[in-house]
């Protein structure tokens, strides 16, 4: 039995240095692989002005972080080189279906699930999904924005008919 943790991307900053949301998620996906076995890591995140501007794809960033608390270097497959929460899914899709792992957690941010789920649903459709969402250690003043920027992406998504 083989599972697979597909942790989506956050911002970095001009050093490589993970965002808050950044480590929650890769905490989240940590405290996963070390509760349980046969777990593999497919990171996503590429480069971009909105959450990447340096010479490494984040998901280089996220995986040195989770080296770093612990996860074994095997343990990752070739990085997803997104630039946003649609292209995770869909860069990701073909090789989640090669590799067939019996279960596929997708963590993600607690502010940022009904995204992921709209989208994961249309495109991706995996049919033994568990969907965690990370915990956000921020502060209701920087939420707010995000949790804004969230609703009307969803918003934008059904509109355009990205919906079941």
């Amino acid at each position: 039995m083989k599972n697979l943790i597909l942790l989506l991307g956050a911002p970095n900053d001009e050093k490589g240095n993970l965002s808050p949301i950044a480590i929650d998620r890769s905490k989240c996906a940590y405290n996963l692989y070390v509760n349980n076995n046969n777990m593999s890591f497919l990171c996503t995140g590429g480069f971009g002005e909105h959450f990447n501007k340096t010479n490494k794809p984040h998901a280089h960033y996220a995986k040195e972080f989770l080296i770093r608390m612990g996860v074994k270097e095997n343990e990752f497959l070739p990085f997803v080189l997104s630039e946003n929460t649609y292209e995770d899914f869909t860069k990701s899709k073909k090789m989640i279906e090669e590799i067939a792992p019996d279960v596929l957690f997708i963590v993600s941010s607690d502010f940022h699930m009904e995204r992921v789920r709209l989208i994961h649903d249309k495109i991706l459709g995996y049919p033994n999904v568990i969907f965690l969402a990370a915990g956000s250690t921020l502060s209701s003043e920087e939420l707010l924005p995000l949790r804004e920027h969230e609703k009307n992406a969803v918003r934008r998504l059904k509109q355009a008919g990205l919906e079941l």
